[in-house]
């Protein structure tokens, strides 16, 4: 007998595993979980890419809608799962969702016949930005590569995506501001004064001194972003609709759009105080995450990060989210707009990671495959049906 804490994780590592994207700490997890001949055994099926072919051709017929009710309840009625019924769980979940992923990366050397679901591609976002400087003068960032920006005292650089303030000879004590504004289907990386590094998302707008002075480091967020923070003796303040959050030094991320009810700090590294006026701040540790709605209440809660910051690396991570919640997100990056044609497909559930820079048509392709939705797309729309 025993109880697993997060089929998922495990289920996770063994994808990771037939993908070859296993660090050596979670090789060593896997390994530990191979121990179990059952667990061993459902492993090297899943290795066998005729054997996953079969299952996905089952896939395509299965509704995920019931497989996720199934699920719950089986879950549901004991906190203790024999290690056998374990380990069909954990292979169902694996094929039915995170499964999809694993098939798209093998399916590239297949010859499979494309899903007549929609005709135009939507491609991802892209690195492109407006910064304006305090003379009010607007630059496309993507148009200066080869040219360096003068602004008080600093020389502003963009190579590679990355937006990067160097001193120049000339010193300042005066304050002066610049802001950045990335649209959506857009992103951007900025190395600010201190040596802060600052990975902006879509559909978001951050104002900053071109030189820190005075006793502390602030910026304005509105939108998204993940901050790796270079340590200082001053504190590093990210104001934001919702509150501040004031940290030394450390990596986290913040998402506070103002069209949202909630905002997120998500803590990577270090430790940050959440702070809003007239409430006790919040202070969090790695794995540990404050939500802020506009009412000024403040949660603190464990979450698993990547599922918040992992666009900074490329991937999206999904863990039973509704598609409702998903849209908006992708909403942004590719710059579309959803259209429910089923409202109740607003709340069709979904685990699995989409790569950051596929096409979109891989997320929605996918999800047809399951028999639950189809979808169109008409010019930037994605209309979606039964």
């Amino acid at each position: 007998m025993m109880k697993k804490k997060n089929i998922y994780d495990d289920a996770s590592l063994i994808k990771k595993s037939l993908i070859k994207d296993l660090s050596d700490k979670e090789q060593k997890e896997l390994d530990q979980l191979l121990d179990d001949q059952s667990l061993q055994d459902v492993y090297k099926e899943l290795s066998d890419r005729g054997y996953l072919k079969k299952q996905f051709m089952e896939y395509e017929k299965y509704s995920s809608q019931k497989a996720y009710r199934e699920f719950k309840e089986r879950r549901g009625h004991s906190g203790r799962i024999r290690i056998v019924r374990w380990v069909a769980v954990v292979a169902a979940v694996w094929v039915l969702a995170l499964g999809v992923t694993l098939w798209m990366t093998f399916g590239k050397k297949e010859n499979v016949a494309p899903l007549p679901v929609a005709s135009k591609i939507i491609p991802a976002g892209e690195k492109k930005a407006t910064l304006t400087l305090a003379d009010g003068t607007e630059v496309h960032v993507e148009e200066i590569t080869a040219q360096i920006l003068q602004e008080k005292g600093m020389n502003i650089e963009y190579r590679n995506g990355e937006i990067v303030y160097h001193k120049s000879e000339e010193k300042t004590t005066e304050v002066v501001y610049n802001k950045l504004e990335v649209p959506r289907g857009g992103e951007c990386m900025i190395k600010l004064d201190d040596g802060t590094k600052v990975w902006v998302n879509a559909e978001t707008k951050l104002k900053y001194p071109v030189t820190f002075v005075g006793d502390r480091r602030e910026v304005v967020l509105e939108g998204e972003a993940f901050f790796d923070v270079a340590k200082n003796e001053k504190p590093f303040i990210v104001k934001t609709s919702f509150g501040d959050v004031r940290v030394l030094g450390t990596a986290f991320g913040i998402s506070a759009y103002a069209s949202e009810p909630e905002s997120y700090t998500t803590l990577v590294r270090g430790k940050v105080s959440v702070e809003r006026e007239g409430i006790k701040p919040v202070v969090i540790l790695p794995g540990e995450q404050v939500v802020t709605s506009k009412d000024g209440k403040m949660i603190k809660q464990q979450v698993d990060v990547e599922e918040f910051v992992g666009w900074k690396d490329g991937i999206y991570v999904f863990k039973e989210k509704s598609l409702g919640e998903i849209m908006k997100t992708l909403e942004r990056w590719y710059n579309i707009s959803v259209d429910f044609q089923e409202k109740s497909l607003v709340d069709l559930p979904f685990t699995g990671n989409l790569k950051r820079y596929d096409d979109i048509n891989v997320f929605f392709d996918a999800l047809t495959r399951t028999g639950d939705m189809k979808y169109r797309v008409e010019g930037n729309q994605v209309i979606l049906f039964k």
